[in-house]
């Protein structure tokens, strides 16, 4: 449903864009959450709220009191860094998890780069080919109807080969040589007309086998974390193993987008300044751009042990990654120790 409503979404705002412009296309908003929350109202709480009132006490003091006062007396200040502890700590776990393991060290290449890769298709080089060469901004959001497409598709893929492909290094691969088609971008742009819908549409389709192998790569690869993470213990009550790599991963792919977007944005605009237009940005911030991330990808897939086979196995991986490690491996009942465990007593962790 979600990349069905993105699709549909990205198509809808594109004609939205057009008859009513930048600024009075956002007007269908308001209407589309007032429909989500309407819709909302009507599903099954599933018997939480019951169990909510038979398992909780009110607080001393908190009734008679009105919900602004209850408000007021909130301290705000002390959740907001409590919060940012927590993150801080949880990110800087996920750190050393990553940092610490042949087995997972792979996942920063290969799921921040590859996130930062299709964020970079979707949210710089489709606006830019839309304002720069199309003259018409509202036709990014054509392509990017194509790029959610694709990942549609992409997250059916896994749905049916789950059997047949365990592990998410295919997918991984697949998204990393699918990355090659932006260099088509640079030698098509050549031939764009603007103000001409078709083109969009055309670059769209482009789109769709990009990311699909991303969607595919995302959600494997999730599952594949989620599986592997469950078999370390950790007794820190605060943050799991898997939230921690989590956290670290998505926040390495922030600082990569802000850093290199911003970079490779200033370098397309120089570009269309001493230029007059963009083509040869797209070489660089397109095709090279996009080889080295593919080179990165395909290299971190070959990192984990058991992982240079065309379709490895699951169970192959974690026989040899738990041997190299020192673990024995039975019937996924084992259990990996953090290693460094020394961490837990850096002044970052103590609130």
């Amino acid at each position: 449903m979600y990349e069905v409503a993105g699709t549909g979404g990205a198509i809808l705002s594109a004609k939205m864009i057009e008859v009513f412009g930048n600024n009075f296309s956002f007007l269908i908003t308001p209407p589309l959450f007032l429909f989500a929350g309407l819709t909302w109202m009507f599903i099954d709480t599933l018997g939480h709220s019951e169990e909510q009132q038979r398992g909780q006490q009110t607080p001393e003091g908190v009734v008679g009191r009105s919900f602004w006062t209850s408000i007021r007396s909130i301290d705000y200040l002390e959740s907001v860094l409590k919060g940012a502890k927590a993150f801080a700590r949880s990110t800087y776990k996920g750190a050393i998890i990553c940092f610490s393991h042949r087995r997972f060290i792979w996942l920063l290449p290969g799921y921040s780069f590859a996130l930062y890769g299709h964020r970079y298709l979707e949210g710089t080089l489709a606006p830019a080919i839309a304002k720069r060469i199309i003259l018409d901004s509202s036709y990014s959001q054509i392509m990017v109807s194509g790029s959610n497409l694709g990942e549609l598709v992409g997250a059916f893929f896994v749905l049916v080969s789950s059997t047949a492909i365990e592990t998410p290094f295919p997918f991984l691969r697949f998204d990393a040589l699918a990355l090659l088609i932006v260099w088509a971008l640079p030698v098509y742009s050549h031939s764009i007309q603007p103000h001409k819908r078709v083109y969009a549409w055309r670059i769209a389709a482009m789109f769709i086998p990009i990311s699909m192998g991303w969607a595919a790569g995302d959600v494997s690869l999730s599952a594949f974390i989620q599986s592997s993470l469950a078999q370390i213990h950790d007794d820190d009550s605060h943050v799991s193993p898997l939230g921690s790599v989590m956290s670290f991963l998505y926040s390495s792919y922030i600082i990569v987008y802000a850093v290199l977007g911003t970079v490779l944005g200033t370098y397309i605009d120089n570009i269309f300044i001493k230029d007059g237009n963009i083509y040869r940005a797209l070489v660089n911030v397109g095709g090279v751009h996009f080889t080295v991330l593919c080179v990165i990808i395909i290299a971190a897939t070959l990192t984990p042990l058991g992982a240079r086979h065309l379709n490895p196995k699951m169970a192959k991986v974690n026989a040899e990654a738990g041997e190299a490690a020192g673990i024995g491996v039975q019937e996924d009942k084992s259990e990996e120790e953090v290693p460094n465990r020394s961490y837990l007593n850096h002044p970052i962790h103590q609130y």
